[in-house]
């Protein structure tokens, strides 16, 4: 309040000063009528007020602010100064000297408001400049933003081109291999004469040529390397009496879709010569998916004992197979065994099972049931654990007939790969007999296996497995349906140590392999697996 009349008190003395500054427009919106009419257009003719833009209106009832008072203070000052500092005025025009006196003792009240108003000029400054740089700056802040913005767009417009050519590329890919696939079935249909109750044919592949050498006395097998030397019946690397080229595999096999329900198999190896397992009809089965999750087969395949044995060559992470997948049909194999039959199969995210019904298990492939007896097997694994397969598997002859004969299997695997590891194992016990003959002939076995193998690369990947098999676990005669051999009570199992690198060329279709395996036979087992031996094996394979 003390201020407000102050300054009362100074525009009433500079009312009668006359004015040396031209007048200013202001108070358009206060109306001639109003009471304040005359004092606003004076103080607007002396320059103290100002009005506000963009119409110079007064805005009357608006609070006046401290920047808005310092500013009035500051103007009325710079007039203050003006009119002391001017020369006399003529006599006409010449104040009284109590005016001037009375000017001069208001230019200290003045000076004195403006030092009670000295922060708010300051300020006023101050912040004028900082907004000018905060303007200056905003300004090439937008500036630079606009240049991000127009690149953003540039790009942006650049990848709606790339999209739209890559997806006109990928329209005119799919167009020319519908054109080719139509094609290729009109010329397959020519070429093998397929008909319309065909949907689908596949034709697929497996090539495998092996090297083998032993690098102690005895040959791959474990017999003297002399050339007519038998080889023991019971662990087989196709090495005859020395080292040795072996084409291992030549499969060709064809799939087919009948309608949408029915489909076929026959695979045939013309690497296989003979009879029996050796003949070159592998696979020949017809299926049928009955409802879903299940499908009913009936034809020749493998029975389905032991994952590695159901596994196909093409996917062994070893050259050759674990022992008990390798041996006799009569003497404790398991799997990777052919025979014809029915199979019931069951499949589901969480796992797959399934139930057969085969004339033997692999003794007779290739051939009609040679007994009264039918071999019924089945298998269950779990799948529903990230990275784990786990399963049990088994299978036993049925009939009644006598004199009883007997094919036991049993077993369990467990399996888990994740990222470059791989852990596998299988373990198996095996039961035959033949009916009628001593009950001390029957030859029960008893081992598994264990494989570790860690991938370096996607090409390179190394392999360790440990086997062991007991081929007579109660020792004594093997003879009847097995093997006709003797084996001694104890010392007669066989222990295999095998090291390997893979080197994939394209997945594990196509692939290197170098195996060195250290056959290690115990003292009375040499009828059965042959002599001691450590041998080395190369496998080049690819399949399609």
């Amino acid at each position: 309040m003390k201020n407000s009349f102050k300054m009362t008190c100074f525009g009433l003395s500079l009312l009668t000063l006359p004015a040396a500054m031209q007048a200013q427009e202001a108070g358009k919106d206060v109306p001639p009528n109003h009471w304040a009419y005359s004092a606003v257009q004076d103080l607007a003719k002396k320059g103290l007020i100002k009005g506000y833009p963009p119409d110079g209106n007064f805005l009357g009832n608006r609070t006046l602010s401290r920047y808005e008072m310092a500013t009035i203070i500051e103007r009325s000052l710079g007039r203050m100064d003006e009119m002391v500092g001017q020369k006399p005025p003529a006599a006409a025009d010449r104040a009284s000297q109590a005016d001037l006196d009375a000017l001069k003792a208001s230019v200290g009240e003045i000076r004195s408001l403006v030092e009670d108003f000295k922060k708010e000029l300051l300020v006023i400054g101050t912040d004028l400049s900082k907004a000018k740089d905060d303007i200056d700056a905003l300004k090439a802040q937008m500036g630079a933003l606009s240049g991000k913005v127009n690149g953003f767009d540039d790009r942006i417009t650049a990848n709606e081109k790339g999209i739209k050519d890559t997806s006109t590329a990928v329209d005119q890919a799919l167009e020319n291999l519908n054109e080719l696939r139509t094609y290729t079935n009109a010329q397959l249909a020519k070429k093998v004469g397929l008909n319309n109750g065909i949907e689908k044919l596949t034709i697929g592949g497996l090539l495998q040529g092996w090297y083998g050498a032993s690098l102690s006395g005895s040959s791959l097998n474990g017999n003297p390397t002399g050339n007519f030397s038998g080889a023991p019946v019971g662990r087989s690397f196709g090495g005859g009496v020395g080292d040795t080229f072996r084409l291992r595999r030549g499969e060709i096999n064809l799939t087919g879709t009948i309608a949408k329900s029915a489909d076929f198999r026959i695979m045939l190896d013309p690497a296989k010569t003979g009879t029996g397992a050796a003949s070159p009809l592998q696979d020949l089965w017809v299926g049928y998916n009955f409802a879903p999750h299940f499908r009913f087969e009936i034809g020749q395949q493998k029975t389905g004992l032991s994952e590695e044995g159901t596994r196909s060559s093409s996917q062994l992470l070893t050259i050759e197979r674990s022992i008990m997948n390798g041996l006799p049909t009569t003497a404790g194999r398991v799997g990777d065994i052919r025979d014809t039959g029915a199979v019931l199969r069951y499949n589901h995210p969480l796992g797959y099972a399934m139930v057969g019904v085969w004339n033997d298990n692999g003794v007779t492939q290739n051939a009609v049931d040679n007994d009264r007896f039918k071999f019924a097997d089945a298998h269950a694994y779990f799948t529903g654990i990230r990275h784990l397969t786990a399963g049990i598997w088994g299978g036993t002859n049925i009939g009644d007939y006598r004199p009883r004969n007997k094919r036991d299997r049993a077993g369990a695997t467990l399996k888990w790969e994740s990222g470059p590891h791989t852990f596998e194992a299988e373990g198996a016990y095996t039961l035959d007999y033949a009916g009628g003959s001593p009950l001390a002939n029957r030859t029960i076995g008893l081992g598994g296996y264990a494989l570790y193998a860690h991938s370096l690369s996607k090409r390179v990947q190394l392999v360790a497995r440990y086997d062991e098999w007991d081929p007579a676990v109660h020792g004594g005669v093997t003879s009847g349906l097995a093997t006709n051999l003797t084996i001694g009570a104890r010392h007669h199992n066989l222990r295999e140590y095998t090291f390997g690198v893979n080197y994939f060329l394209r997945g594990h279709n196509s692939k290197i392999q170098l195996n060195y395996i250290d056959v290690d036979t115990q003292s009375k087992g040499y009828a059965f697996f042959g002599a001691r031996r450590q041998i080395l094996l190369s496998n080049f394979q690819t399949a399609f």
